[in-house]
């Protein structure tokens, strides 16, 4: 299998750091759910907040 395409084992002090950011950014949703209202907008930045959150676990995960 391609290495791009592989499950990437990380160590207990990764998933802890992973598992942080998790937090975090569903501490963030939660602010943008209760406050905004649906709209295009709202929807943008909960699509930037994914993408911000994917690079970040990313960038741990390819430590």
């Amino acid at each position: 299998m391609n290495d791009r395409a592989k499950f990437v084992e990380v160590s207990k002090e990764q998933q802890d750091r992973i598992d942080l950011i998790r937090s975090s950014f569903s501490n963030m949703y939660d602010v943008i759910d209760t406050n905004c209202k649906s709209s295009r907008e709202t929807s943008l930045v909960l699509t930037k907040l994914e993408e911000a959150q994917f690079w970040a676990n990313k960038g741990i995960t390819r430590e």
